[in-house]
């Protein structure tokens, strides 16, 4: 499902003043020490469920959380994509969905609310198409600069051989 964040955030933090439940705006990546159980929002993303679920269960406060998508993460993913070895139209293709993401700087890639019981945290969660598209992309690259890195030893050597080929 496609969202546009920036006018549900505004929404979403409207209906959770209305239904009379405190926000409390929290860091982005804050929810991820302690033990969450996450709301299935690809069934059922229809927030006002979530948070009826929160009344129900006692919670007076709602943690609130968004992230805006930031120029930096396409310039660190374009330059992981230097270190990587992938084909000459694979490496444009990536290289072309990334720089398209630009358009996106600015906008809000992801949202979370979270609410409090019994020492867990119930999480609803919602991220951009297009960012996950991003997250995924980015997923590649750091596994494959990483069995890049695998293959050469700390001389600097490459050992993707399998020690089949005398260093000498």
């Amino acid at each position: 499902m496609t969202y546009n964040l920036d006018i549900l955030k505004q929404e979403l933090l409207e209906y959770i003043v209305s239904e009379g439940l405190a926000v409390f705006r929290g860091q982005f990546g804050s929810f991820d020490s302690l033990p969450n159980i996450f709301w299935d929002t690809e069934g059922h993303p229809e927030y006002q469920a979530y948070l009826h679920v929160a009344k129900i269960s006692g919670a007076r406060v709602i943690v609130f959380c968004h992230r805006e998508f930031e120029s930096e993460e396409i310039d660190d993913a374009l330059e992981q994509l230097q270190d990587c070895e992938f084909g000459r139209e694979e490496h444009r293709s990536m290289e072309r969905s990334l720089i398209e993401l630009r358009a996106f700087v600015g906008s809000t890639c992801s949202i979370e609310m979270a609410f409090d019981h019994e020492g867990r945290l119930y999480v609803y969660e919602l991220v951009t198409e297009w960012f996950q598209s991003f997250l995924d992309l980015s997923e590649m690259l750091m596994a494959t600069a990483s069995e890049d890195n695998d293959s050469v030893d700390e001389d600097g050597t490459d050992s993707s051989f399998g020690g089949y080929y005398s260093k000498n």
